[in-house]
């Protein structure tokens, strides 16, 4: 529509010409097509451009409005009209503010570039009226122009007076181009060590044994997220407590705490929160157990060693103070073997035998909320089932920081596993099993 509008409005410069003037322009379009003469457009408001960055910095320049008719959408004017009919074209209507140009504020060369505008433009709207896309009342409605085409230039303050050339191509190194791929693993870890200490006179009313307790805990995680379909969860826990106990003269420390479990999960992302998921889960204890003042070993490294299987979906959830995840296996494989043979038979292994494996579902949910800014709950629930026996734990530590480097622990295992008639308790029959600690110690966390 434009280089339409452009060529009527020439025709109408034309028309207007006198027959020396047409005869020249003619010979001017035959010799220089309409390529050249936009290039020649553009090399002069280059031109332009560099004129006025090298200009005084004290010198003000000003837009001009002489010539935005014919480049802003066609537009139906009150002057041309009034110059076609010989109409007074001074003014506007009475008591109308002028934010137009209007040939009385021009005079000389400004006022002759106007006229001959208005002719071009009259000759626009007999030729071609359905081109007009507003009026002029139109555009005084909606504001004018004149504020926005005639701004003032800022004042360019002068930085350095003297220039100094300077060639900097003997001391520029080749740039070479790094390409970095993301790191889509993220590592934490958890580390601390607490200590207790409990004092009995020898009348205490309910009893007691002086003892010492100590405790080390070491959580490392190593989980991979590429952000799209892929996370691989790697989680390595470690816990091995001491404690000293006057009643058993054969041995001045039993461990109170041990054990060393590995889990692994790779998932794929099946929705926003479900993850197709193949986990693993390995642990065992770092140090022999005994029964008091006795050297018979109860358990010990690798005795037992545990391994469950599972594949199902897990489902993760992550809010402000609260993450978790549960994952969800209609199978798993379930394996324990015992390495030291004076157990063969033991934790629910046939008498004799050294190792069994079973299948059944599997449900482990492992969370971490934190309820207040200074408290934390971090819990695993585990449940197993072979359709004979059945496996529940749920472990609970609490912890209450301190300060950055002090805190406490509470440690809740509640356990029901009726999988051996050793685990019986004999007052009430019941395979429920309890453990708790509460300790104060140093922690460190990155």
């Amino acid at each position: 529509m434009w280089f339409r509008l452009f060529t009527l409005v020439m025709t109408a410069f034309l028309g207007c010409m006198n027959v020396a003037a047409q005869e020249r322009f003619a010979r001017i379009v035959d010799t220089i097509s309409m390529e050249a003469v936009s290039q020649r457009y553009s090399l002069m408001l280059d031109s332009l451009a560099g004129r006025v960055r090298t200009m005084p910095t004290d010198t003000v320049v000003r837009y001009t409005t002489l010539y935005f008719r014919l480049f802003t959408p066609p537009t139906l004017y009150d002057a041309p009209l009034r110059q076609a009919f010989g109409l007074s074209w001074e003014g506007s209507l009475p008591g109308r503010t002028v934010s137009l140009p209007s040939l009385g504020v021009y005079a000389g060369e400004g006022r002759a570039v106007l006229e001959e505008e208005d002719r071009m433009l009259m000759r626009t709207y007999v030729d071609t009226p359905w081109l007009i896309e507003a009026t002029e009342d139109e555009l005084e409605r909606a504001g004018g122009i004149e504020e926005e085409v005639l701004p003032e230039l800022p004042t360019v303050t002068q930085l350095t007076v003297n220039e100094m050339a300077v060639d900097l191509t003997d001391d520029v190194d080749d740039v070479r181009l790094v390409v970095r791929r993301p790191n889509f693993w993220k590592v934490k870890g958890d580390y601390s060590f607490q200590l207790t200490q409990n004092h009995f006179s020898e009348n205490w009313y309910q009893g007691g044994e002086n003892n010492y307790t100590m405790l080390a805990l070491v959580t490392m995680e190593a989980n991979f997220n590429n952000k799209q379909k892929i996370q691989w969860d790697n989680k390595l826990e470690m816990r091995l407590g001491f404690q000293t106990s006057k009643t058993d003269e054969k041995h001045k420390f039993k461990t109170n705490d041990d054990l060393l479990r590995f889990t692994t999960k790779i998932g794929y992302k099946a929705t926003a929160h479900w993850f197709y998921t193949l986990q693993v889960q390995a642990y065992t204890q770092f140090y022999p157990s005994f029964n008091a003042n006795s050297d018979v070993v109860s358990s010990d490294f690798m005795s037992p060693f545990n391994l469950v299987v599972s594949l199902g979906m897990d489902y993760k959830l992550e809010l402000k103070r609260f993450k978790g995840s549960a994952n969800l296996a209609p199978v798993a494989y379930n394996f324990r073997s015992v390495a030291r043979r004076s157990l063969f038979g033991n934790f629910g292994l046939e008498e004799g035998k050294s190792m069994y494996h079973n299948f059944g579902p599997n449900i482990t949910v492992n969370y971490s909320w934190e309820i207040w800014k200074n408290i934390k709950w971090d819990a695993r629930i585990y449940w197993f089932s072979n359709l004979e026996s059945t496996d529940i734990e749920w472990e609970n530590t609490f912890t209450f920081t301190i300060n950055r480097f002090l805190n406490s622990k509470l440690f809740l295992y509640p356990r029901i596993d009726d999988s051996s008639e050793d685990y019986r308790k004999e007052s009430n029959g019941s395979y429920f099993m309890f453990k708790e600690w509460f300790s104060l110690g140093l922690n460190y966390s990155f």
